[in-house]
């Protein structure tokens, strides 16, 4: 068994920086127009931790970082090159609430909240980040405009941008972080916007009743199984519009049955092969990864899969012929079980060339935005 190669396809390391450096490269002035009126500060009202301990409760709020539309547009030049217009200034915070971790137990975790600063009404983005190994890469790591602010560019297009750190980055460093396990995924996510929402409505910060959700790589995983969830629990005042996946492990199985293609352990190893992978896939010490997927992998245990149900909303799926991260084959299993479950769904193959991982980020980031321009009111 060529173990390096196990460890280097098993799970998706995408580059980070890379994606939000395209992102930003994509920005366009179509994704919203400029406001005819003069826009107005909205500032939060700081509170003290709050008592409110339940799941989805609101804990506490920083001080705003104030990004001046000016500033992000210099960043997005140096990096793009191109003509493209910021429309808003924004201010971004970070924010606290309780979510479940994997044992079910509550914990305080921490989500980046960007808003922009408009007259009007603003549809929210739920944006959720992939796989990063270290935790100065948490969305709440980068409140002020820099290459690594990736909410603050979306938000500067007129979302309200939240975008969770996860258990076991942000205010919950030193968690163990529950890698592409089902229920804490959906719970990280939904539990901030429900905390986000109501922070919103005390302070009279308009929205419109759109929510668009959208992520690559580990965050198309986690992007999917909220969706699930929200489905089959609904929130209050929490209904998806629009929803773009980009190179997800849906089908947590089948992408791992891919990537370990011909590979034979015996039962006996399984607990040395998962040590040692887990040893070599963070490349630090400062966040833990959980192994509980891939101990669920050897059992034949499907619960974390997140592919096989009939969503009420359209479900857009982009990925690539190429991809040796996240196989394409988890795309085309989801497909095929929603289709035929009814769904309303499209596979959307990438077209770059050759159409990998990392070259299939710029071609999702513009499909995103156009399809989520398309149906803002």
């Amino acid at each position: 068994m060529n173990i390096s190669i196990y460890i280097k396809h098993l799970m998706n390391i995408e580059l980070h920086k890379l994606f939000i450096v395209l992102l930003f490269s994509t920005f366009i002035a179509s994704c919203g127009s400029s406001s005819k009126t003069t826009p107005t500060v909205q500032n939060i009202k700081l509170s003290s931790p709050s008592t409110d301990d339940s799941q989805g409760g609101f804990q506490s709020i920083s001080q705003p970082v104030f990004n001046q539309k000016d500033n992000i547009q210099s960043v997005i030049n140096s990096i793009s090159g191109e003509n493209i217009n910021s429309l808003y200034s924004v201010n971004a915070y970070k924010l606290e609430y309780i979510t479940r971790n994997s044992a079910n137990a509550l914990v305080k975790v921490s989500g980046l909240l960007a808003i922009p600063e408009k007259s009007s009404a603003s549809p929210i983005l739920s944006f959720q980040h992939g796989t990063i190994f270290k935790n100065a890469d948490a969305p709440t790591s980068h409140l002020g405009v820099s290459e690594d602010s990736v909410e603050v560019g979306l938000a500067s297009l007129g979302y309200i941008v939240f975008s969770a750190d996860y258990v076991g980055y942000g205010s919950s460093l030193g968690q163990p972080h529950p890698y592409l396990l089902k229920q804490p995924s959906a719970d990280v996510v939904l539990d901030l916007l429900q905390a986000g929402k109501m922070l919103l409505q005390e302070n009279n910060i308009e929205t419109t009743s759109q929510l668009f959700m959208t992520g690559y790589s580990q965050g198309g995983y986690v992007t999917m199984a909220a969706l699930k969830e929200l489905q089959e629990n609904p929130r209050e005042g929490l209904l998806a519009t629009g929803v773009v996946l980009g190179a997800g492990p849906y089908d947590v199985n089948t992408t791992l049955d891919v990537l370990t293609r011909g590979i034979n352990v015996p039962n006996i190893f399984e607990g040395i092969v998962i040590d040692y992978i887990m040893d070599r896939l963070v490349p630090s010490n400062e966040i833990t990864f959980e192994s509980t997927i891939l101990e669920r992998f050897f059992d034949g245990d499907r619960q974390d899969d997140v592919h096989n149900w009939r969503p009420d909303i359209a479900i857009k799926l982009f990925h690539g012929e190429d991809d040796r991260t996240v196989p394409i084959e988890s795309a085309v299993s989801t497909f095929n079980a929603m289709k035929n479950l009814g769904a309303d769904i499209e596979l959307i193959r990438c077209s770059a060339s050759p159409s990998d991982h990392r070259n299939c980020i710029l071609p999702y980031v513009e499909y995103m935005l156009s399809y989520f321009d398309g149906l803002r009111s």
